[in-house]
């Protein structure tokens, strides 16, 4: 029988790390469903294991109404490979309130038999307590998890430890809380059948409220990384994330920038789009305007604008 995990977590809160050390550390046949709210997916890119199945779903949440009918279908094709294990990361934004109506709405459309096991959401411990109140997403993800892995606990202290878990406590007192760091815990001790979360709701996710996610390709790698970074730190108090990949004379970068925090790493390219960045905006449209002013004076003839 296949078992079904659902990840979820805000943006930045580390699911995808967190997915890639479950990988690395079991020996079972597993597949993942990737979703990302961009036309393109860039942490489908990082996450990697041999003989790996994997879906992609873009281009909005898959409890929205406007993806529900794909990621079903995706779950079913997974389903016919018999695999030991599904991994689902939603993209961070994502509202999973009605992830149990669509298990549901799976059982009937697919005769392969599997568990859906529960959700496990990743919390950012350094930046929670200011998300929580952001969206009802982040509230939803929460409520509707039956684990909930605190992670970045290196960069906390004991006392703001609490303070999340109250908070958690405060909005679902039946999940099971683990303080985690770098994304990493023994899959094994997570004790899902040891809880009951079986509330069904409907999902903030829609078609009207999806934010605008803009990308951004640039043209050639005659640039310079701090010209790239200058334009990024005048963008990031408008972006809920930016991330991607540049290479700058020969090296590539992974780019990802959450609250405002900006993290330039160099990445070993696997055949990456390694000039692409892509931006989740919070002021819509208005995103567009402030990028080409930022790239007015240093790439100016460089890049491609795609919404």
């Amino acid at each position: 029988m296949t078992k079904i995990y659902l990840i979820t977590g805000f943006l930045g809160s580390g699911k995808t790390s967190f997915l890639q050390n479950v990988l690395d550390s079991e020996e079972a046949k597993s597949g993942v469903l990737m979703n990302e709210f961009g036309s393109i997916s860039i942490d489908s890119s990082v996450v990697s294991r041999k003989d790996m199945d994997m879906i992609e779903l873009t281009n909005g949440s898959i409890f929205c109404s406007c993806l529900k009918d794909n990621f079903i279908e995706s779950l079913r094709a997974l389903l016919e490979k018999k695999l030991d294990n599904i991994y689902i990361e939603s993209s961070g934004l994502a509202d999973p309130a009605n992830m149990l109506a669509i298990i549901d709405l799976l059982k009937k459309q697919c005769s392969n038999d599997f568990s859906y096991e529960g959700a496990i959401c990743i919390v950012d411990g350094l930046h929670f307590m200011k998300e929580i109140d952001m969206m009802v997403s982040v509230e939803n993800q929460i409520k509707h998890s039956k684990i909930i892995l605190i992670n970045k606990m290196d960069l906390i202290s004991s006392k703001t430890a609490d303070e999340i878990k109250a908070r958690i406590r405060s909005i679902n007192d039946k999940a099971l809380i683990y303080e985690i760091t770098h994304g990493k815990i023994d899959f094994e001790s997570l004790k899902f059948s040891s809880v009951i979360n079986d509330q069904i709701g409907e999902t903030s996710n829609t078609t009207e409220n999806k934010p605008k996610t803009i990308i951004m390709k640039l043209k050639d790698n005659n640039i310079e990384l701090e010209e790239i970074i200058k334009v990024l730190n005048t963008l990031k108090e408008f972006c809920y994330r930016i991330k991607g990949f540049v290479t700058v004379n020969d090296i590539t970068y992974k780019i990802d920038t959450v609250n405002e925090k900006l993290d330039v790493i160099e990445y070993e390219s696997k055949g990456l789009d390694d000039m692409t960045l892509v931006f989740i905006s919070k002021i819509g449209v208005g995103i567009v305007s402030k990028i080409l002013a930022s790239t007015k004076e240093t790439l100016k003839d460089k890049i491609e604008i795609i919404s």
